[in-house]
């Protein structure tokens, strides 16, 4: 069983509404200045060159997922080491500054992570903790070699118990590779 599996088999009987294989993610930076909807096409041509452009100074990220652990935000893998993911953060942020200004980027970014599914309740984190900390492995080695430029939705989404969970979904705008070769 692989770390992602093993994850959601702890996480079923929690108000946690784990994502599938296919958006499992690692955000690196959101545009916090105007919703999705309120930005243009060229405006996002714009803000795709300007990422490009800085991102063509980057390297792919060989990096580690995990340890799983959970929050109130739900259950994430942290990310270790992180620096290459922060330098490459920093470029982003760069480019998302010079396109929209300084109010597209309000927030400090936060410990990078990867969220395997997302709270809708409150519950005991303790025994849950207790068993993704017995997972193994609890790392996992990946590389990030491009990033994908998304218009992301967050939903509520009606479950069998008359309770609602939060859902993602997204619109692929541009797939960014980290170097001039990738």
């Amino acid at each position: 069983m692989n770390l992602q599996d093993a994850c959601h088999a702890a996480v079923a009987p929690y108000p946690i509404r784990a994502l599938g294989h296919d958006q499992l993610h690692v955000t690196v930076e959101m545009v916090t200045d105007a919703a999705a909807d309120a930005i243009g096409d060229s405006e996002r041509v714009v803000l795709v060159e300007a990422l490009r452009e800085k991102l063509a100074t980057a390297e792919p990220v060989h990096t580690e997922i995990g340890h799983p652990y959970s929050n109130r935000a739900g259950v994430l893998f942290d990310v270790w080491p992180d620096q290459d993911l922060l330098n490459v953060r920093a470029l982003v942020r760069d480019a998302v500054r010079e396109v929209r200004g300084d109010a597209a980027v309000l927030h400090d970014g936060g410990r990078p992570h990867m969220a395997l599914g997302y709270s809708w309740d409150t519950s005991d984190s303790d025994p849950l903790n207790s068993t993704l900390r017995a997972i193994t492995p609890r790392r996992v080695p990946v590389t990030i070699s491009r990033l994908h430029l998304l218009d992301v939705t967050f939903t509520q989404q009606p479950l069998a118990d008359g309770h609602r969970a939060w859902d993602i979904s997204w619109t692929p705008i541009a797939v960014l590779p980290l170097g001039r070769g990738n």
